[in-house]
């Protein structure tokens, strides 16, 4: 069979020459449980599974692949390759919290298939949501269905899968990715390592995230070598457990958003470093969100103790439009980086620290471009390409790793892959919407033209946040919401400013419609804001057509010429109580269920006495980050190995400390 020279292909020669090598292995519980997964067994599975597929007649159709992270996604994935479906990768619904973003992705790509494995598919079928019209696929029985694969020729302009782009609840867009894209991709990528002779990879990140998958995909490539990977919520159950697991098997590279630096500085505590070394690690790729010299002089300074040598820093700037990579810091270069205040005189960080005294005012190097890659810093409304140092839009052109478009999305895709400059034809960029410069070779990323929301390394689309918003309760104006982030040390935070209508300003209660707008944006996005604003009717900067004026609401917003009526500012998070138990008897119901409120409380900023035993743990305003901290807390303190979703199952607090109970009598018994 021939793949030309497609990820199939090199997954069908190592199978042949090296079947019993290992190119990746799942660590179940973040640390000990290992579950490797060796060529011939990668292999065969995926194509017991594409051989069902084909006997589906499935080819050219779109399948959703809902599994949590582990060695079944990789599996289906390359499924769905060999059988030549278009996979669609994404997440299992929590409840009913995150199916409208799916039904809303199954809606655009005219998916009628889903693909989960057992406890997957047994969860969506309780799900309250009618799925006659899909065909659910269980991963297992699909793979165990003892059908033969029918060889053929995987074209690389092939569609490989569609990588629909995180945050938006409204109106997602599909990247479409090729197999040609990612052949050129992860070339490109392989260069950030080369150097080193990498063949040890440790990682985390989602494989629905394009730099989860792509870095899994890289791993395939290197041959020799293993990928080590944990669940997200492992990492931020405990951020630890991604250092010790490099240490553990002297992975050389690694990758991460710049949020799980800063994760790693404020979580990871002395006892967690015990026998920590990170000096094998040569190069790890700080990506996904805007790289912060703050971020990386602080890893280092705690870290470098254990071996971390400030040189394997590889800051990189990509987006799933270009499938993932557009420029990147190779093992063997040094971080650059220019002061704020003007594009001039760049540095060349020499392998250490550098030595500054607001490392805020300081942008950070992404690298170089990758290779045959032509990044032109445009001038977005004149569209003429601007000379070394300006600050301008980066446009992108690649004929191998720039994604065709968007999935059934022609005005989309004209505007954001249709691009030329001024006076020049025939050659077409893709624009970023992020603004940027290149200073002696590097690209520096400097913020965004969209207005894009980031938070922990995840993209939220303001005008979603909005819609939900003013939708939170009766005395909110529509079409009167400007949500936007705020910078504030090293973390963009979510501020939201709303309307209330003529008829209900003086007459709302102000406490009851923040609370709900809170509420609301826990339940659709999983997020929290520091502040909220309600202002007066009708004083909403806009245009002359209506338009919400985002841009003139935060300078107003900072100026304080806005006409409040009603703020609430998130207060700074309370230190939590040690957690611990000295006798068995001090652990009841009561107890548990006492513990359960106090954190809530602290989590959400509420009163205590606004925390009902009877409510449910989803009906508060929760970021998905601290349900996960409050799992990994009660784990701690119970003795039990507790997953966020625990925390989510069961219809009120006062069950989930009765389960929680039972639970730790059992341990005790």
């Amino acid at each position: 069979m021939q793949h030309e020279e497609s990820l199939l292909a090199i997954l069908d020669q190592r199978a042949a020459t090296e079947p019993e090598g290992v190119p990746f292995c799942y660590l179940a519980d973040g640390e000990q449980d290992e579950q490797p997964l060796t060529y011939r067994a990668f292999e065969s599975k995926a194509k017991a599974l594409a051989a069902s597929l084909q006997e589906e007649g499935l080819k050219g159709e779109r399948v959703l692949l809902l599994f949590p992270q582990g060695i079944e996604y990789l599996v289906a994935l390359f499924g769905c390759f060999y059988a030549g479906a278009i996979a669609v990768p994404a997440y299992p619904p929590r409840n009913n919290r995150n199916l409208k973003r799916l039904l809303d992705i199954m809606d655009n790509c005219g998916s009628r298939y889903i693909m989960s494995d057992r406890d997957g598919t047994a969860h969506i079928q309780r799900l309250r949501q009618d799925f006659s019209d899909y065909r659910l696929l269980t991963f297992e029985d699909e793979v165990e269905a003892g059908k033969e694969w029918q060889a053929w020729r995987v074209p690389l302009d092939g569609i490989a899968y569609l990588q629909y782009t995180s945050g938006s609840t409204g109106a997602p867009k599909g990247v479409i990715i090729t197999h040609r894209n990612l052949v050129e991709n992860v070339k490109g990528l392989r260069e950030t390592y080369q150097p080193y002779q990498v063949d040890t990879m440790v990682t985390w990140i989602p494989m629905y995230h394009d730099m989860g998958l792509l870095s899994m995909m890289t791993a395939l490539t290197i041959g020799g070598g293993t990928c080590y990977f944990m669940s997200p919520v492992h990492f931020v159950q405990q951020p630890a457990r991604w250092l010790q697991a490099i240490s553990k098997y002297g992975a050389q590279y690694s990758v991460g958003p710049n949020f799980a630096f800063d994760l790693c500085c404020e979580k990871i505590a002395g006892q967690d470093m015990a026998g920590l070394d990170l000096s094998c690690l040569k190069s790890i790729t700080n990506g996904s969100e805007p790289v912060r010299l703050s971020t990386l002089l602080a890893f280092h300074e705690k870290f470098s103790p254990y071996g971390f040598d400030f040189a394997a820093f590889c800051p990189g700037y990509g987006l799933a439009e270009a499938t993932l990579g557009v420029s990147t810091l190779s093992a063997e270069e040094q971080v650059q980086i220019v002061p704020k205040a003007g594009t001039a005189g760049a540095r060349t960080v020499d392998g250490n620290p550098p030595e500054v005294q607001s490392p805020e005012q300081y942008w950070v190097g992404c690298g170089h471009i990758v290779r045959d890659a032509d990044v032109q810093i445009v001038d977005p409304n004149a569209l003429e390409a601007l000379p070394e140092g300006k600050e301008g839009e980066i446009w992108v052109h690649h004929a191998g790793f720039v994604a065709q478009g968007y999935w059934d999305n022609e005005a989309a895709t004209a505007h954001t892959f249709g691009n030329e400059l001024a006076g020049q034809s025939g050659k077409r960029y893709m624009r970023t919407g992020d603004l940027g410069f290149v200073q002696e070779g590097q690209l520096y990323v400097t913020g965004r033209i969209k207005d894009m929301i980031i938070i922990r390394g995840a993209n939220y689309y303001p005008q979603d946040i909005e819609r939900v918003v003013e939708n939170a309760h009766g005395a909110l104006e529509q079409n009167a919401c400007a949500a936007f982030a705020h910078e504030a040390g090293a973390q963009e935070q979510l501020i939201v400013v709303q309307e209330v209508k003529r008829t209900e300003w003086r007459a709302a209660d102000p406490e009851e419609t923040i609370q709900a707008i809170r509420q609301q944006l826990s339940e659709v996005f999983e997020i929290a804001p520091h502040q909220i604003v309600l202002i007066r009717p009708m004083s909403l900067p806009k245009t002359s057509s209506g338009k919400v004026q985002r841009q003139a609401t935060r300078e107003a917003w900072l100026q304080g010429e806005l006409r409040v009526l009603h703020e609430w500012v998130a207060e700074a998070p309370a230190a939590a109580p040690a957690s611990g138990k000295d006798t068995a008897e001090e652990i009841t119901v009561a107890s548990i269920t006492a513990v359960i409120r106090q954190k809530i409380a602290e989590k959400a900023k509420l009163p205590l006495e606004e925390v009902s035993p009877q409510a449910a743990v989803q009906d508060f305003p929760l970021e998905s980050i601290e349900a996960i901290f409050l799992s990994d807390e009660l784990s701690e303190w119970l003795g039990l190995k507790l997953t966020p979703d625990t925390m989510w199952a069961l219809g009120s607090i006062e069950e989930l400390a009765n389960f929680l109970y039972e639970r730790y009598q059992e341990g005790q018994g």
